[in-house]
């Protein structure tokens, strides 16, 4: 028995080194044996013994069309598959990668649901309609434009500072709703009918034009700090909310349509005499929204959701919000006059 088990000792890291994982792409195998990797040859699997400790891919431009066996690279920190010919890019078991770079390939699927620890990712000019980026929170920067995105949920993602996603189908933009870090955010030429960065105090950089813009809140305490604003190409814009109406009209750097105007207030087609006729409490509220006029009843009260999307209409002045989930929302209220004023609300 002894004899037995000192055998097994003996053979024990041969058997555990020899283990191999599947490389069915003949060129992404080539390329591991090109750059001293793979030392088996061209076999069709490399030797996991092989994968242990690289933490860098350079696999940029090859023609390669399948990554799969990318899951024995445990250690790895960067991934560079830029320009290739990929459809789909599960990387479950790479829980250390730090950057990807997979821009230009033919993704639809892209899954970095267990890559908590990835920082930078780059994935625009793919095929690409959803992306989860719920469980990466560390992530910074984030370049996903020339896709097919619909709705880009960043409500984990405080740690962003950058983000640049234009030129997709995106219909809404979820931002984190406490403070972030938030510099930069480029979504032009979108479908986006509202945007709230109101909880993003570094903003800097900002290219809205060419959206469904119906509501814009800039109101971030730091105003000055945004060097550029581009909100141009948004026919139904009418209301930019900010932090000071003189500097905004004053900025350089700053553009918008003639239609739109800037409010501190952020009532719409109001002065502001008018608009303080208006009253909404308690905001946020939990149950029971109150709106009060002084100068003249209520016609309607229209609520939408952050997709723009009407929810209810309402005639009374005390509007039951129970059955609502918590977020944000936007109520348009009318007067018997036809003044209406829009006011964002946030229900707990």
């Amino acid at each position: 028995m002894k004899t037995h088990m000192f055998i097994a000792f003996l053979i024990m890291p041969f058997l555990v080194n020899s283990q191999t994982t599947a490389i069915p792409d003949p060129v992404f195998e080539s390329e591991l044996i090109a750059s001293g990797i793979d030392t088996n040859g061209m076999t069709g699997n490399i030797l996991n013994s092989d994968t242990e400790g690289v933490i860098n891919l350079f696999l940029r431009n090859k023609g390669i069309s399948d990554l799969t066996g990318i899951e024995a690279f445990v250690d790895l920190v960067m991934l560079d598959c830029e320009d290739n010919l990929l459809t789909t890019l599960d990387l479950t078991y790479n829980t250390n990668l730090n950057i990807l770079d997979c821009n230009g390939n033919q993704l639809n699927n892209l899954n970095i649901s267990a890559n908590t620890m990835l920082e930078q990712l780059a994935c625009m000019d793919n095929d690409l309609t959803t992306l989860n980026l719920s469980n990466n929170t560390m992530l910074s920067t984030l370049s996903c434009y020339n896709n097919q995105l619909e709705v880009l949920d960043l409500t984990n993602n405080s740690e962003l500072y950058q983000i640049v996603c234009h030129d997709n189908e995106l219909t809404n933009i979820t931002f984190p709703s406490t403070q972030n870090n938030l510099q930069i955010v480029w979504c032009y030429n979108n479908q986006l009918t509202n945007l709230d960065l109101t909880t993003a105090p570094a903003l800097a950089t900002l290219r809205f034009e060419n959206n469904q813009l119906t509501f814009l809140d800039l109101r971030n305490g730091n105003n000055t700090n945004i060097h550029t604003m581009d909100a141009r190409g948004n026919p139904n814009l009418e209301l930019i909310c900010v932090d000071n109406i003189g500097y905004s009209n004053s900025a350089i750097n700053w553009t918008k349509d003639t239609t739109a105007n800037y409010s501190e207030s952020c009532t719409l087609s109001l002065e502001k005499n008018e608009s303080e006729t208006i009253k909404i409490y308690p905001n946020p509220t939990k149950y029971i929204l109150t709106i009060t006029s002084t100068t003249e009843p209520l016609k309607e009260v229209k609520i939408y959701n952050n997709l723009g999307q009407l929810k209810d209409i309402k005639t009374e002045t005390l509007i039951n919000l129970s059955n609502y989930s918590a977020g944000i929302y936007f109520i348009k209220i009318e007067t018997v006059s036809g003044k209406q004023t829009i006011h964002k609300i946030i229900i707990n």
